[in-house]
C-alpha cells in the first residue's frame, strides 16, 4: 500500500510510524526517571522541604521571605511541589532551586510586581505588546510523553521591545506551561526560529534565559530543537552553551530541509507527526493562545 503512496506521503507516513514507535519509549531524551507519587511521598518531602529550607539563612532567602508575606499563594505547596517534581524529588537541589528563583525573580520582576500572579492581570500587565508578538508561546498540545511543547521565535528580537520585557514574557509562558502536571513531571521541549539577520540577535537575553532555564525556572528542559538554523548557528551556540552546562547542552539538536525532512529528523523525538510540527514550519502545531 505505502508503495502506491506519493513520495511527500510515504516519507511522511514513515515519519508517523517512527512516531508512533517512539511513544512506546516515554525516555526518549535520557531524562532522571521521575518516582511513582503517591500522597505520602508527597507529604513527606514538602515536609522535608520546609526543613531544608528553615536551614537557609535568612539573608539567602530574604526575597522568599518577602513572598511568604506579600504573595503567600505564590510560594505555597503547590508551588513548592513543582520545585520538588523539577529535582525529581531531591530536597537539596529543590530548596537550592527555589531560592535562587525567588532572588531572580524579584530582580526581573521588581519588588512591586514579583509577588504578584504571573498573569496578564498580575505581573505582566504592562507586559501586553511583548506577550502578542508570540516571542514564545506554549503549544496547543503536549509531546505524546506529555511534555509541553514551547515555540521560541528569536526573529521577534527585531521588534522595539525592550530585553527586560521579553525576558518577563519568557518567564510567563513558562508558568503557563506549568499548570499542566505533566509539564511539571516530564518537562518540556522546544522548538527554535533563529533570528533571521544576526544582527538582531540579543546576546545578553540570550545569556539571561539561558541561565534561568539551568538553574532558576523550576521545568525540566528536555531537549532544544533549532529549525532550519542559519549558517550563524554556531557563533549563538558559542554564547548559550556554556551557560546551559554540560547536561543540556547535549540536548540541543538541528533539523533543516523540507516538511518531509524535518517530519523524519523529529520522528526520533516522536516529534514526527504534522500536528506535532509548528505551523511556522509547515506543520499544524499552534500555540494555546
Amino acid at each position: 500500500i505505502a508503495s502506491s503512496l506519493p513520495p511527500m506521503t510515504q516519507k511522511a507516513a514513515a515519519a508517523a510510524e517512527s512516531t508512533t514507535a517512539m511513544r512506546k519509549d516515554n525516555n526518549i531524551y535520557n531524562q532522571t526517571a521521575t518516582p511513582d507519587e503517591t500522597p505520602i511521598l508527597i507529604k513527606n518531602k514538602l515536609a522535608e522541604f520546609e526543613l531544608a529550607l528553615d536551614d537557609v539563612g535568612d539573608k539567602e532567602k530574604r526575597c522568599y521571605l518577602m513572598a511568604k508575606e506579600k504573595g503567600p499563594d505564590e510560594c505555597n505547596d503547590a508551588h513548592k511541589l513543582i520545585f520538588l517534581r523539577c529535582e525529581v524529588f531531591e530536597v537539596d537541589r529543590a530548596v537550592a532551586r527555589f531560592v535562587k528563583y525567588w532572588e531572580a525573580r524579584v530582580a526581573v520582576f521588581g519588588e512591586d510586581k514579583a509577588f504578584l500572579p504571573l498573569a496578564v492581570d498580575g505581573a505582566l500587565k504592562d507586559d501586553m505588546e511583548s506577550i502578542e508578538v508570540d516571542y514564545l508561546q506554549v503549544a496547543n498540545k503536549t509531546d505524546p510523553d506529555g511534555r509541553a511543547i514551547l515555540l521560541f521565535d528569536f526573529n521577534k528580537e527585531g521588534e522595539d521591545l525592550s530585553s527586560e520585557s521579553l525576558l518577563r514574557v519568557v518567564w510567563y509562558q513558562a508558568h503557563v506551561a506549568l499548570t499542566q502536571e505533566s509539564c511539571q513531571q516530564r518537562g518540556v521541549v522546544l522548538y527554535v526560529r533563529c533570528v533571521d539577520r544576526f544582527t538582531d540577535w540579543r546576546p545578553s537575553l540570550s545569556k539571561k534565559i539561558a541561565a534561568a532555564a539551568r538553574g532558576i525556572l523550576p521545568i525540566r528542559l528536555a531537549g532544544i530543537h533549532f529549525m532550519q538554523p542559519p549558517s550563524y548557528i554556531t557563533l549563538i551556540l558559542a554564547v548559550v552553551r556554556p551557560v546551559m552546562g554540560k547536561k543540556l547542552r547535549n540536548r540541543f539538536y538541528h533539523h533543516s530541509g523540507s516538511v518531509d525532512d524535518l517530519l523524519k529528523s523529529l520522528s526520533k523525538f516522536g516529534l514526527g507527526d504534522m500536528d506535532m510540527l509548528p505551523t511556522m514550519f509547515g506543520g499544524e502545531l499552534t500555540s494555546c493562545l
